[in-house]
């Protein structure tokens, strides 16, 4: 009696599982309770209050100006104005000459005009002065500055009478003076140091070639100092004032060099030296200078 009851429930549980439209129901959802639902207020709508308009703010267009103050500081000094002192008288500054600048006088333009001229002559003896002057007469018209000097560091008063004279020659350094030599001349021209006159002399040079060269008897020079030679030699011990007033040689011989020689309308000589200087000699023998 017990048993029967459930088999025919699980038949029927079967039989309801197998249904297809039972299947079908239980694929979509399922009503579980129905529920209703209170009809919802709607919640009051806000009155919209009214935008008051926009505050208009006055601009004003004035432009302010700031007054710039300049600021004062204070100082533990004084402001002082300087004043210029008075002008002063300018002192003439003095012109100052060199000694060695030497003053022509221009000869004054004159229908004839004597002109001297070195001479040397040839049939003096040893150790004889050549004389000075030999004059000619010169048209100053026919020869105003037809002819160049041949140095240009200064510019004489006169005019060249003649070109420049080109010769061998020879230079020789003394303790207080000097001797050179012009071949084409066969003169020896002396420079002295002193100041008293004559500071300069030319003589004819006598040496020929086959004379000794020195002399024995005055192989005594201090030191540092030498017996001149050749033609300066024979001069310097014939003539004893000279050799006195030049003293010794300070070189142990003579130094060639090819002189130029140039008269000037005012009896001017000038004698190119080995330095490229020129030496002025007065017509009177009373000075001698030196340029370069």
């Amino acid at each position: 009696m017990g048993k029967r009851p459930l088999i025919g429930l699980a038949l029927i549980m079967l039989l309801v599982a197998c249904s297809p439209e039972r299947s079908a129901l239980n694929n979509g959802p399922l009503l579980v309770q129905e529920v209703t639902l209170a009809p919802t207020t709607p919640a009051p709508t806000r009155a919209l209050s009214a935008t008051p308009p926009p505050i208009a703010i006055a601009i004003s267009t004035s432009v302010l100006t700031t007054p710039i103050t300049t600021p004062t500081t204070k100082s533990n000094f004084v402001l002082i104005t300087p004043t210029l002192p008075p002008s002063k008288t300018p002192t003439q500054t003095p012109t100052i000459t060199p000694s060695w600048t030497p003053t022509f006088t221009a000869l004054p333009p004159t229908a004839t005009n004597s002109v001297t001229y070195i001479t040397v002559a040839p049939n003096l003896t040893s150790g004889g002065v050549v004389p000075i002057p030999t004059a000619l007469s010169v048209n100053p018209q026919a020869q105003a500055c037809t002819t160049g000097w041949f140095f240009s560091m200064f510019q004489p008063a006169s005019c060249a009478m003649n070109p420049p004279l080109v010769s061998a020659g020879a230079f020789l350094q003394f303790q207080n003076g000097a001797m050179l030599w012009v071949a084409k001349q066969d003169a020896i021209y002396v420079f002295f140091d002193s100041a008293s006159p004559p500071r300069w002399q030319v003589f004819n040079d006598a040496f020929t070639d086959g004379m000794p060269d020195t002399d024995p008897a005055f192989d005594h020079a201090p030191p540092y100092t030498w017996q001149p030679r050749r033609g300066f030699g024979l001069l310097w011990r014939n003539q004893s004032a000279l050799r006195d007033h030049l003293g010794w040689a300070v070189t142990e011989s003579e130094i060639p060099f090819t002189p130029q020689v140039q008269l000037g309308s005012d009896g001017m000589i000038f004698i190119g030296d080995m330095r490229g200087g020129v030496y002025s000699l007065s017509p009177d023998s009373s000075d001698w200078k030196r340029y370069s």
